[in-house]
């Protein structure tokens, strides 16, 4: 018996032709009015966090100049030659800096 009907390979033509042409349709996308403002209204509000710095730098600031007072008071107890009043000088300038530091630094984060 003789089947009626379509090719196979014209049905498979007309198929992809179909395919082919719903792909290639662009669909029309509308936004209703007012939408992002009730998506906006359906958001839940944030509350505002207060978060501090942590400032560790002016932390171990401290501990340094407290260690290097620390150092010379006993490089001085021990002075009696001049690797040590070399020491000294060199632990001066190192607490010095830091004080110079701290004071810069550390009264512009109280400010904030």
């Amino acid at each position: 018996m003789h089947e009626q009907g379509m090719n196979p390979e014209d049905a498979n033509d007309t198929l992809e032709l179909r395919l082919t042409r719903a792909l290639e349709n662009k669909p029309e996308v509308t936004v209703p009015a007012g939408f992002a403002a009730r998506v906006a209204s359906q958001v839940p509000a944030r509350r505002a966090v207060a978060i501090s710095p942590a400032r560790y730098g002016l932390l171990a600031t401290r501990i340094g100049m407290a260690v290097l007072f620390l150092a010379l008071f006993v490089v001085a107890m021990r002075a009696s030659d001049r690797i040590a009043v070399t020491m000294e000088w060199v632990l001066c300038a190192e607490l010095a800096g830091l004080a110079v530091w701290y004071g810069s630094f550390g009264s512009f984060s109280r400010q904030q």
